[in-house]
């Protein structure tokens, strides 16, 4: 595992801090630009923004198992032998 040293961690950290006033400095004339809810485009209703969901339960199909076969090779002078999923 690598060792955290101080100049990668201060890199990180400027670099956030970075992106973070960037964010800051571009969201609020995003915000402002951008109605919710214009009168001239057919809006959905904002009063009420919550669904009925429905629950569906999906079991996993019944596949094949995976094939076995059986492997043997020489090491060191001996037969060795294991099983092989394909």
């Amino acid at each position: 595992m690598r060792e955290i040293n101080r100049r990668s961690m201060l890199s990180g950290l400027f670099c956030g801090t970075a992106a973070v006033a960037v964010g800051v400095a571009i969201m609020p004339s995003a915000a402002e630009a951008v109605p919710l809810a214009s009168s001239s485009i057919d809006a959905a209703p904002t009063e009420n923004f919550v669904e009925q969901a429905q629950v569906v339960v999906v079991r996993p199909r019944r596949g094949r198992r995976p094939r076995r076969r059986r492997v043997c090779r020489w090491r060191r002078g001996r037969r060795v032998c294991w099983w092989e999923y394909r």
